[in-house]
């Protein structure tokens, strides 16, 4: 059941025991990562990509823009899978992610889910959703331009679909409504061979959208993953992204 995270676990808990042992001050990256003065860092680095600060409760993720139009089934996406459909991708991997969100503080839930049942006695079709477990997190986006560094809610990124719409102003996403529901550990494949893996680091899903039900962090809302079920309806707000090749930082806090 929900899932072997003993690996997971204990790369977090070694971080925080070496981060006890000898707090260092770490040196100033590129920005926007310097965006944040050294003396109030404390950070723990999980490679080159992974911050977390655990006084703030707070994880920063190096990233860049994916898509900047069209329909979303993911926030966000491991480089190399679902870019098409997410507006960020990151490198790093997302059993990492999930290591520095225990070591700051968060708990794993469960990815939701859905299913079919039997149409009920007017023969329309009936769903059943499990929403998705875990802590609450807020996710913002940091950049720089013009020399000055902006931070806004990444929700803040998407839009209510207006093609063909009759309203004028798109609907607006909303916002602080997103778990760390952790993914799953699943045996292998047999294209990955024995043993068992991260089931996010397969297919990518880092924060979900549309629920696929192996998402890293995913929106607490249950969106079945087929448009004939749940027509797609949020996009990019492409006036609002910056232009591709942008660094950007993906910052995950607790809520207030």
């Amino acid at each position: 059941m929900k899932k072997n995270i003993q690996t997971l676990t204990i790369v977090a808990l070694a971080l925080l025991g070496s981060s006890c042992a000898a707090p260092a001050i770490l040196p100033k990256p590129q920005v926007p990562i310097d965006s944040v003065p050294a003396q109030q860092e404390a950070a723990l680095r999980l490679g080159p990509d992974i911050r977390v600060d655990r006084r703030k409760s707070e994880v920063i993720i190096r990233s860049q823009i994916a898509s900047r139009n069209g329909f979303l089934e993911q926030l966000v996406c491991k480089a190399g899978t679902r870019e098409h459909e997410s507006l960020l991708a990151v490198e790093a991997a997302p059993k990492m992610i999930h290591a520095a969100l225990l070591a700051a503080g968060f708990t794993a839930g469960s990815p939701g889910s859905w299913s079919e049942l039997p149409p009920d006695a007017a023969g329309n079709p009936v769903l059943a959703f499990q929403p998705p477990t875990g802590s609450a997190v807020e996710l913002f986006v940091r950049w720089e331009s013009d020399g000055h560094i902006n931070e806004r809610a990444l929700c803040e990124w998407v839009r209510g679909s207006v093609s063909g719409a009759a309203q004028s102003e798109p609907a607006q996403f909303p916002c602080n409504r997103f778990v760390f529901a952790g993914s799953h550990i699943r045996p292998n494949p047999k294209s990955l061979g024995p043993g068992e893996h991260y089931v996010a680091d397969y297919t990518g899903s880092v924060v979900g959208l549309v629920t696929f039900g192996d998402e890293v962090i995913a929106f607490e809302e249950v969106i079945p993953d087929r448009v004939d079920v749940a027509p797609a309806m949020w996009e990019s707000w492409t006036d609002r992204i910056p232009v591709e090749g942008t660094p950007i930082e993906l910052v995950i806090r607790r809520p207030k």
